[in-house]
């Protein structure tokens, strides 16, 4: 499996985005709070404080040597280092989706149920996972946990964080398949599929029908004979974006 080295540490990481991600705590300079835990780096204590409560009550005997991630058992290990070989062994009944882990595709089936289990203490609105829900909590806490390396702003997602880093490293990796455009996030994608006379993002490749989600998509799917469905045909192939993330 390639992975990218940084020159001045000499760490490595599974993609080229999260070396340029890492290379920006370098040129902010040296963040000097180091996790004994997992090694990950803050440029305050008491952010470092924070993180650490991560690890509290938990022997997080084996770690994975690709990214770092601690376990408490081999067996998670061995499932989590399927994600980075790309094994993705466990198949939805209901749409076909693979998915690297049997919590992954659980969660997933949810989609399909319509099962919303975890309920907010503060406002009552219910989601389909624990991590949701613990995203959700902090519309209502104020708690950013995510800071950039390169500026030092705060968010509240991970995936705001990831978004607010192609600001600093120029990537778009999100490209419009009808003109070839790209754009930083997915939002800004769908945005700019609307100007191709209103296109959704996902557009059947036997009917040519426009779907404006994955699910509806997935609904769209199953009104169609199965002969009328190609052997080698993914959901993926209804989306009218590429993204190389």
């Amino acid at each position: 499996m390639k992975t990218y080295g940084c020159e001045l540490c000499g760490k490595r990481f599974l993609d080229s985005l999260r070396l340029r991600m890492h290379l920006l705590a370098h040129s902010a300079g040296a963040k000097a709070f180091v996790c004994d835990q997992c090694g990950a780096q803050f440029s305050k204590e008491d952010a470092l404080e924070t993180h650490r409560q991560t690890h509290t009550g938990t022997d997080m005997a084996v770690f994975c040597l690709l990214c770092g991630k601690r376990f408490q058992a081999q067996s998670a290990l061995q499932q989590h280092m399927e994600v980075h070989a790309g094994v993705r062994s466990y198949i939805c009944s209901e749409c076909n989706r693979t998915f690297p882990s049997h919590t992954a595709l659980k969660r997933h089936l949810r989609s399909h149920t319509g099962d919303h289990p975890y309920e907010c203490e503060f406002c009552g609105s219910c989601f389909r996972d624990e991590s949701t829900l613990k995203s959700h909590k902090r519309i209502h806490t104020g708690e950013k946990p995510y800071e950039c390396n390169g500026c030092g702003k705060k968010f509240s997602l991970k995936h705001q964080l990831e978004t607010h880093y192609r600001v600093h490293t120029g990537e778009k990796p999100f490209e419009c398949k009808l003109c070839h455009q790209r754009s930083r996030d997915y939002s800004a994608m769908i945005k700019h599929l609307r100007t191709h006379n209103g296109a959704s993002p996902y557009q059947c490749t036997i009917c040519t029908e426009y779907c404006p989600s994955l699910s509806s998509m997935q609904k769209h799917m199953k009104g169609h004979k199965p002969e009328e469905i190609p052997p080698d045909w993914r959901i993926e192939k209804t989306y009218l974006y590429l993204c190389y993330v």
